[in-house]
């Protein structure tokens, strides 16, 4: 049931958020007066069309991939302790809080209309990793966080124009169903 709320959420959100975001494209369009339809750079030299979702129905497939992509990693047992969605034009920069003895798993799917690939970074205290996220992939990357203060992840806004999102999930698991590394923040010696 709670994944059911979760995902309707998020379906909510991102809605919501893309509405505003083509009015405001809209808005500026008006108060900028016409726009020069002739391409930039060299002459003879057209620049590469972006690629870009079509339409709602496309983001919104795109958001049942991602969701799919993260209950693909979901240990059994994990309990919910947060979520989100975000665009890839604006990015994430996101502090977690990780209290009690559990340890965390931090998964990440992202979807863009086109192959590409993100980098997310987590930091906590004086240790920071960095993870190469590809879009479209099938399961989310989880990655390992033990219990005991803040850790912050960290995703660059793609820059314009670059459709795409990133869904996100914080669980806790039980000390036995940690998969590989214990902190992959920290990184372990093999």
């Amino acid at each position: 049931m709670r994944t059911r709320q979760g995902l309707a959420l998020a379906l909510v959100v991102s809605v919501a958020a893309l509405t505003g975001a083509c009015a405001e494209t809209e808005h500026r369009k008006g108060a900028s007066g016409p726009r020069s339809t002739a391409p930039s750079g060299p002459p003879g030299v057209s620049p590469a069309p972006t690629p870009s979702w079509s339409g709602k129905e496309e983001q919104e497939d795109a958001m049942r991939r991602a969701a799919r992509a993260l209950d693909a990693v979901r240990p059994e047992g994990a309990e919910r302790v947060d979520e989100g969605m975000v665009s890839l034009r604006q990015g994430l920069k996101r502090v977690f809080g990780t209290q009690g003895s559990q340890p965390y798993v931090f998964a990440v799917a992202c979807q863009a209309p086109a192959a590409r690939s993100v980098t997310l970074t987590l930091t906590r205290g004086g240790e920071e990793s960095e993870w190469d996220v590809t879009c479209g992939d099938r399961e989310a990357d989880p990655f390992n966080v033990p219990a005991g203060g803040r850790f912050t992840a960290e995703l660059g806004p793609a820059g314009q124009p670059a459709d795409g999102l990133v869904l996100w999930r914080l669980d806790t698991l039980a000390p036995g169903e940690v998969d590989g590394c214990e902190d992959d923040i920290k990184g372990c010696e093999d």
